[in-house]
């Protein structure tokens, strides 16, 4: 896409998100100071964190899940050519229990606050991601989810996820409009790109003094975020990792989402 085009589709996003995000604030109430500060960190940085969202009893429940839905084979389950990355497409529509994360009030409060989307079409999807030589980590490597539009996703981790595990990796700050615009006009990336390999985001960050926050943390936590910044799971070396990650769009479902649903 051309420098022209990109910015012309940045305009119209900011626009026309920041008209919804109004018109959502009309007549609600005042925000809490966690949904605030929650707001504030994203907009900052691209993310925030909470610890303790689940137990770990309620994290155990959901491991049990994921694993018999994998067993089982469903038309909603895809394995990676690597046989590392499980994934459980619309897992809220295959099993019940799992709906109270999607459906979750504080989840869709940010989502309303920060995108302006309250009625959002989405799914959940379910992840395990085991440790198998030649894997590239969850998201096929650095990427964003849009280069134009910023999204929200909640993710939780379902297990104890440390450095070795394939953590969720963020660089803070590139999901800014400035700093999007900064790396094409120094050719730091492409007009439009969304995939990037290591030397290209090893470049980046050079170039700008950014550095990747790993989100190494316990079973229970959520990690908010507005993946149109960079960002990737990390390549995992021992164990499993167990994630939800919450899927939302403003329109519709995208096809090629569709087609995994069952």
């Amino acid at each position: 896409m051309g420098m022209v085009i990109i910015f012309l589709k940045e305009i119209a996003e900011s626009t026309i998100r920041n008209l919804r995000i109004f018109k959502n604030k009309l007549g609600t109430a005042t925000k809490s100071k966690e949904l605030s500060k929650v707001l504030k960190e994203l907009k900052k940085d691209g993310i925030s964190v909470e610890s303790n969202f689940y137990t770990s009893e309620e994290c155990c429940r959901f491991r049990k899940k994921i694993d018999a839905l994998i067993e089982s084979n469903s038309t909603n389950v895809w394995i990676d050519e690597s046989g590392a990355d499980h994934r459980i497409y619309f897992v809220n529509e295959v099993d019940d229990d799992f709906n109270d994360f999607y459906e979750n009030s504080k989840i869709r409060s940010i989502l309303k606050n920060y995108t302006g989307t309250n009625e959002p079409k989405g799914m959940l999807l379910a992840a395990r991601i085991d440790a198998k030589d030649g894997n590239i980590g969850s998201g096929g490597g650095w990427h964003r989810d849009s280069p134009i539009t910023h999204q929200f996703k909640a993710i939780c981790y379902l297990s104890d996820v440390e450095t070795e595990h394939g953590p969720f990796q963020f660089i803070k700050k590139s999901h800014l409009k400035l700093d999007v615009f900064k790396s094409y006009l120094t050719n730091l990336f492409n007009p439009g790109q969304y995939r990037f390999n290591d030397s290209e985001v090893e470049r980046y960050m050079n170039k700008t003094s950014k550095s990747i926050s790993e989100l190494t943390a316990e079973q229970g936590t959520v990690v908010y975020a507005d993946t149109k910044g960079i960002h990737r799971g990390k390549p995992i070396v021992r164990g499993s990792r167990y994630v939800l990650f919450c899927y939302f769009w403003h329109g519709e479902i995208p096809k090629h989402f569709n087609t995994l649903r069952q």
